[in-house]
């Protein structure tokens, strides 16, 4: 079970504990731990090419590049580094004076390395990789050392741009239709495997050998299999439907294209960068928000090339529906919970997102994190993708990143403010494209509110509450003074004679929200409270809904309301109302926000 928030989710280890070597006693096998204390992958040198010593010395410059101390950190960074001195180990071993030791190693090798290499961003990555950890090859020439360190020549400026909304759109729906059928059968026969474990099925029976079968499929990964060849039994065959995947071990268990198309929709729904989905944690679940209404499941963002104090974020993912982020989620845990269930079971438990079966009768099962780039390719074929030209159309996690930033949030996601303009919208003919829409928008969008604020009234200085424009109507200033004239948002002074009404002299029906742009408002310093926690709200309310919503419901009334605070209020202001605010107004806010006063 996993431990709440803000509780330890595992017990220290004891005063005398010492972490085990990272290097075993050969010299040639290094493991390398993880920050949370598990084992990132380990690497063998031993029947790699070269003599003992040098690969020894290679060995020795991994160790100390990799750890939960060091540069390298994860796994994927550590295996792309140990293949690239797997590969200068087998250059060097291929010439006529092939070195024997590190310090025999010089830098005609290096440059004659480098020009072997093809030009491309593989050959680059490499060269990169050995240019960090060759440094610290126990032994090597401090000549040889300067000539690793010369610059890399950069590689050219990615030309990826983001998916047409047409492209985009496809890909998605595809991939919701993929993972939605797998969900649907593993639920059914989740359920069938509930009813077998509590006697329901008569013993013998179709039913009850369907789950026989799923019971061993749990615990095992795999269906009953006996003999030499390890067949699958008959009567299990005949039941299930068959022998093939889609009648056996996929009833429990997403198979990798569906993991991926899990994947595309999570990417075209949050923008996670590969990195971080394929390490992504099962989230911590908080039920019971807001009245029991809604569920938060609280995804953390572990980007390890970060520094350390920005290393770890949180996104807070609200299940208030079927389209939600949170309901996303919630689908995501339900899909590939049977599979963490069966590694637990195996010896193996994990507490990774995405799991995921392997295809045949393989030694180890299960996939942790985004598979492979031929699954990704199976995958992409069997959708039946296509360009407006009628050309496959090839996915890429990361130009569906790009579109998601671009396109459809419009705003970062796990990068900054300078990232998301700089890397993603400037460079992006999409964005430029919208740019011009986007700037006559705005321009027209701006004459309009200001319009709309210049004619209601806002006393926020000092002496607000005496209610100076008002002092022709004493009567009107003092009941605005007691609340007697308050709406959810502001003071009335005319409930009587809308802008918003058709007919005169009739009770105003108009959303409170639209208060914000009406002549016959007042907002005072009693007011701010609630106006700063609607801010609040709204602000929440824009990364929750679906998009069409938020520009046709709520998007006027953000804008308007965070121009007021910004041109009437502090930050320090802003800060101390919402520690003023009363558990009345919180509760109306509330009501407002989920549309429970309206008329």
């Amino acid at each position: 079970m996993r431990a709440g928030r803000h509780q330890r989710k595992a017990t220290l280890p004891g005063a005398g504990y010492t972490r085990p070597p990272s290097l075993d006693p050969t010299g040639l096998i290094v493991t390398v731990f993880g920050e949370s204390g598990g084992v990132e992958g380990t690497f063998d040198f031993t029947l790699l090419p070269g003599s003992v010593e040098l690969r020894r010395a290679f060995a020795a410059a991994l160790d100390g590049k990799s750890g939960p101390s060091a540069t390298w950190r994860s796994g994927e960074t550590c295996r792309n580094g140990y293949w690239a001195l797997r590969a200068f180990l087998e250059y060097l071993a291929g010439l006529a004076d092939a070195p024997t030791t590190a310090a025999e190693i010089n830098s005609a090798m290096w440059a004659a390395w480098r020009l072997s290499l093809p030009h491309n961003n593989t050959a680059r990555n490499r060269l990169a990789l050995l240019r960090t950890v060759l440094p610290l090859v126990p032994g090597l020439a401090a000549e040889t050392a300067a000539a690793i360190d010369q610059r890399i020549a950069q590689s050219p400026r990615p030309t990826e741009v983001a998916y047409s909304y047409e492209e985009f759109e496809q890909i998605r729906s595809k991939a919701a239709a993929t993972f939605n059928t797998a969900l649907v059968r593993i639920r059914s026969n989740r359920e069938h495997l509930r009813r077998w474990y509590a006697g329901e099925y008569t013993e013998g029976s179709d039913d009850w050998m369907i789950g026989e079968a799923l019971d061993a499929i749990l615990r095992t990964g795999d269906v009953p299999r006996s003999g030499s060849r390890a067949h699958m039994l008959d009567r299990h065959a005949r039941v299930l439907g068959g022998r093939a995947a889609d009648k056996t071990w996929s009833r429990l268990f997403l198979t990798g294209p569906e993991v991926f198309a899990l994947t595309v929709v999570l990417v075209a729904s949050e923008s996670w960068n590969r990195s971080v989905l394929h390490r992504m944690r099962v989230p911590d679940h908080e039920p019971a928000v807001a009245d029991g209404e809604f569920a938060i499941h609280l995804v953390e963002i572990h980007k390890r090339r970060r520094p350390v104090r920005l290393r770890y974020t949180s996104n807070n993912l609200i299940d208030t529906g079927p389209d939600s982020p949170g309901r996303l989620m919630r689908r995501a845990i339900e899909a590939t919970e049977l599979a963490r269930q069966s590694l637990e079971l195996l010896g193996r438990p994990t507490d990774r997102l995405l799991v995921s079966r392997r295809t045949g009768t393989p030694e180890d099962p299960f996939c942790e994190g985004i598979p492979g780039q031929s699954v990704i390719t199976r995958w992409s074929g069997a959708a039946g993708l296509s360009t407006a030209h009628g050309t496959p159309l090839r996915v890429s996690l990361r130009r569906l990143r790009r579109t998601a930033q671009v396109l459809i949030r419009k705003h970062p996601a796990q990068n900054t403010e300078q990232t998301h303009e700089s890397i993603y919208l400037l460079r992006d003919p999409a964005a430029r494209a919208e740019a011009q829409q986007t700037i006559v928008k705005g321009l027209s969008d701006a004459l309009d509110h200001a319009q709309a604020v210049m004619k209601m009234r806002v006393l926020l200085g000092d002496g607000a509450h005496e209610l100076i424009e008002l002092s022709d109507n004493p009567d009107l200033a003092r009941a605005i003074q007691r609340g007697e004239m308050d709406t959810a948002t502001t003071a009335c002074a005319d409930f009587f004679d809308s802008p918003f009404s058709d007919e005169p002299g009739q009770p105003c029906t108009a959303s409170f929200l639209w208060c914000l742009r009406c002549e016959n408002a007042v907002i005072t310093r009693r007011h701010l409270p609630r106006l700063v926690y609607l801010h609040r709200g709204l602000n929440e309310l824009r990364g929750t809904v679906d998009r069409t919503v938020w520009e046709q419901d709520w998007r006027e009334h953000f804008q308007r309301l965070d121009q007021l605070l910004t041109e009437h209020t502090t930050t320090a202001e802003q800060t101390a109302a919402m520690h003023a605010i009363s558990d009345t107004d919180r509760t109306l806010i509330d009501r407002l926000l989920h549309r429970r006063l309206d008329s």
